[in-house]
């Protein structure tokens, strides 16, 4: 299908940016692995792209020894490749490297970058759900200053955000001072596709009794629940269905996703199996702090 006739403008900076996104009609462009393919299928009709890829602004990643505990800060324009293979993001929290590493195919991983999914919101993506899952932040500019704000509260919905006209995502903010073992797991139909359903799990050494695992693919947006690590012994762990996680699921999960590729039934049993398996990941793996 034909793009629409569209116009396009290279940001010079990020202040001037911020002014050209806030005219009506006007769109940040990224890695476009998502706005294009909306603008092909007519879904979304922008009159002017405003490419922020190749600013300076919005790119780097680097640790903050400053905060409490230290930040690591992770530029919105950075391509999931470039978390996928960031050695600083492999030292200080590698639990980034596997979300990316799972993050479509090669080509889109090289293109999309972290915060335009988290501007698209969605509800299968990995990274609104990852950066919820971590605790993450995210600063936000406009002409006006910048604001930061946690992730959870940018995601309201189904490609749904906070976001106010002229804003941009500049920054993520994860901190590294926890703690924690993260895994994941989703469930596909192949390589590369959206997830049926994900959980992210993070272990937390100082209270080892309960895990929090957020979900992706699951309800119109990502949701963390905090489950007792009780809940996933007996059968899950030989991979038979894990009945008493199932039930804690079925009050925590409410509006789960209903389409063409799974009914509420179905992707709720998704939803359990898939929590399991990335406790079980995460109880395999070393504390995010201090690895090398």
């Amino acid at each position: 299908m034909k793009f629409p006739r569209v116009g396009y403008l290279l940001a010079a900076n990020l202040a001037h940016a911020c002014e050209a996104v806030a005219r009506d009609g006007a769109r940040p462009l990224a890695g476009g692995q998502s706005l294009l393919p909306l603008m092909a299928f007519r879904l979304s009709r922008p009159d002017v792209l405003v490419d922020v890829s190749r600013l300076e602004e919005l790119r780097g990643i680097e640790v903050d020894s400053a905060q409490n505990g230290g930040e690591l800060v992770v530029g919105a324009a950075i391509t999931h490749a470039e978390i996928e293979q960031s050695p600083l993001i492999a030292s200080v929290l590698p639990a980034l490297a596997e979300v990316a590493s799972n993050i479509g195919h090669p080509a889109i991983r090289h293109l999309g970058t972290i915060g335009g999914s988290i501007a698209h919101a969605d509800p299968a993506a990995e990274w609104p759900a990852a950066c919820i899952a971590l605790d993450a932040d995210v600063e936000v500019c406009s002409a006006g200053g910048r604001r930061r704000v946690p992730v959870e509260s940018i995601v309201t919905g189904p490609y749904q955000t906070t976001l106010n006209d002229g804003e941009l995502l500049c920054r993520l903010r994860f901190p590294i001072a926890a703690p924690r073992r993260v895994a994941l797991a989703e469930i596909t139909r192949g390589t590369g596709d959206f997830a049926l359903a994900g959980a992210i799990c993070v272990l937390d050494d100082g209270n080892p009794s309960a895990a929090a695992v957020t979900f992706f693919g699951v309800e119109g947006r990502p949701r963390r629940v905090k489950i007792p690590v009780s809940a996933f012994a007996g059968p899950a762990r030989e991979g038979g269905p894990p009945d008493q996680l199932a039930r804690v699921l079925a009050v925590n999960l409410g509006n789960v996703l209903e389409d063409g590729n799974a009914d509420a039934v179905f992707r709720r049993h998704l939803a359990v199996v898939a929590a399991a398996r990335a406790l079980r990941r995460a109880e395999g793996r070393p504390r995010t702090v201090g690895e090398s």
